[in-house]
Parts: structure tokens; C-alpha cells; sequence
């Protein structure tokens, strides 16, 4: 009923209007003067719009349908355009600086195209503000906090995901395929430019998790929050999340933190706290990968 979920209960009640009447139209009592020589008609004016679940976070209209067919097409479109600076990044040779930059601008692409849809979808579609995903000050000495306090303890579960993960899916690819193990897809930074590396912790510390928490956090997980309890919410949010970075043995650990991102951003409903926790994660990950060689 008007784009929103009730139950059977709720919905009977209709707000407590009374029934309607045809076309979905609400009768009421003729007014002083109503010509009486029609009585049976009545008067009639538009039912208003009933709500047909809490809504949990105000203003987030917008359905897991919308929200995941703007992730899809951005992804389809920025994966085109990524294709044709293939030959532009490596014509004539591949290098870690190239693989960088080329890493840097099909990620740009993917997020401008999938923030569009965002706002196209919160403001223009719907008529809501960028408050309602997320993007105000609210409580911002307290998010940190959580940023900090919860991103800490996320990233040390994640980590211990990752390496049952890495162990698993490393025995079974040896097993099945007889093959050495491919090696990892984090460029190596010997040889590579200041510049280049500088590009590189940014796109992961910083442009990943402000884009990334905004659509996934702000955007997808309130369509589901509005719909369904917050437990469910989350693991749908998590799952989500984690399948779309398509790595099977990165799937757990990333699970996880889009979990807990979630549950940060559900205590404080600022996006503050889930980027942070976001940064964090990116940037001990970076630091394990890159500096010391863990992965």
C-alpha cells in the first residue's frame, strides 16, 4: 500500500480512516448546502496513502529492487568504459604503475556513475534529502568512536577470516586444478612512483569507503532495514556486499565487515562510523599487503 509494507493487522486499520469508497476514493458526510437531490452519492476525496511497514529509517522510499538494478547498470556501464582504457594503459607496456592508475580510473568511473543513480534516486525520484542515507554530522564525536572502537575488533576478525579462507580455498585449488596458485592481484610496490602509490592508498582508503558506504550503507541497507528486521537487514546487506567484490576467498571476511558496517551505521545513522571502520579495514589491509608481504 503505497510503496510500504504492513502487516495483515496494521494494514486493516488503514490508519484509522474510515472504509473507502469506489475508485479508492474516502466518503464523508455532505457538507451545508450539498444538493440534496443526490444524498446517495456522498462526498468523496482521495484516500490518503497508507503506510504498510515502520519506517525505521524516515525518508528511504526507494525498494531493494531500485537500489540493486543501480549497482548493476553502473557496474555494466563502468566495466564497458574500463575496457576501452585498456589499450590507453597497456599499449605498449604493463607496469605496476600502470595497472595502478588504470585500477584508480575504472574505479572513478564505477562510483560517479553508481552516485548518480543514488541521487537521481533520493532526490529526484523519490523528492527525500541526502540526510536520509546517511549523510549528515549527526553525533559525530560518537561515531568516530565507533568507527574506531568497533573497526578495530572488525578488521582482526575479518583477518582471521581471510586466512582460514586463503587456506581452504588454496588446498582445494591445488587439489582441483593441479596448478600452482595464482599469485596476488596487490600490485607490488618496488619500482613503483611516490605518485603512483599515493593514488593507490588513496582509491583504498579513502574513495572506496566514503562511495562504497554511501551506497551500500546509506542506499541499499535501508531499503532492506524498512522492510524487514534488522538482523535480517544486515546478513542480507553483508551477503550482498560481499558477493558483488566477486573473490570467493575474500567473500567471509568481507561478509563480515559489511555486518558489522551495518550495525554502525543502524546505533548511529550517520555514515561517519561505517566509513571510518571502512578506511580502517582498507588501510591495515594495504599495510599488511603492501609494506609487509602478509598477502
Amino acid at each position: 500500500m503505497g510503496g510500504r509494507n504492513y502487516c495483515q493487522s496494521c494494514a486493516s486499520l488503514a490508519d484509522g480512516t474510515p472504509p473507502a469508497g469506489p475508485q479508492g476514493l474516502q466518503q464523508y458526510a455532505p457538507p451545508p448546502g450539498y444538493p440534496q437531490q443526490y444524498p446517495q452519492y456522498g462526498i468523496y476525496q482521495p484516500v490518503r496513502p497508507a503506510r504498510r511497514y515502520e519506517e525505521i529509517f524516515p525518508g528511504a522510499d526507494w525498494g531493494p529492487g531500485e537500489a540493486i538494478a543501480i549497482f548493476f547498470i553502473a557496474l555494466l556501464v563502468s566495466t564497458g568504459l574500463s575496457i576501452a582504457l585498456l589499450n590507453l594503459f597497456f599499449s605498449s607496456t604493463s607496469s605496476n604503475t600502470s595497472t595502478i592508475l588504470f585500477l584508480f580510473m575504472s574505479s572513478l568511473m564505477l562510483y560517479a556513475i553508481m552516485l548518480g543513480g543514488v541521487y537521481y534516486s533520493v532526490v529526484t525520484r523519490h523528492g527525500s534529502d541526502l540526510k536520509a542515507i546517511g549523510l549528515s554530522t549527526r553525533h559525530a564525536g560518537r561515531a568516530i568512536e565507533w568507527g574506531f572502537g568497533l573497526g578495530l575488533p572488525l578488521f582482526a576478525g575479518a583477518l582471521g577470516l581471510a586466512f582460514i579462507s586463503l587456506f581452504v580455498y588454496n588446498a582445494a585449488y591445488r587439489d582441483l586444478l593441479h596448478r600452482p596458485i595464482p599469485q596476488s592481484m596487490m600490485p607490488s610496490f618496488s619500482g613503483t612512483s611516490g605518485g603512483a602509490i599515493f593514488i593507490y592508498v588513496f582509491t583504498l582508503v579513502v574513495l572506496a569507503p566514503v562511495c562504497e558506504e554511501i551506497f551500500f550503507r546509506g542506499y541499499l541497507y535501508p531499503s532492506f532495514r524498512n522492510r524487514m528486521g534488522m538482523q535480517a537487514a544486515m546478513l542480507l546487506n553483508g551477503a550482498f556486499f560481499a558477493a558483488v567484490h566477486f573473490q570467493l576467498p575474500g567473500f567471509l571476511p568481507r561478509f563480515l565487515i559489511g555486518y558489522g558496517l551495518c550495525y554502525m551505521y543502524e546505533r548511529n545513522r550517520t555514515l561517519i562510523a561505517p566509513m571510518i571502520g571502512h578506511a580502517l579495514y582498507n588501510g591495515l589491509l594495504v599495510l599488511l599487503s603492501g609494506i609487509l608481504g602478509l598477502f
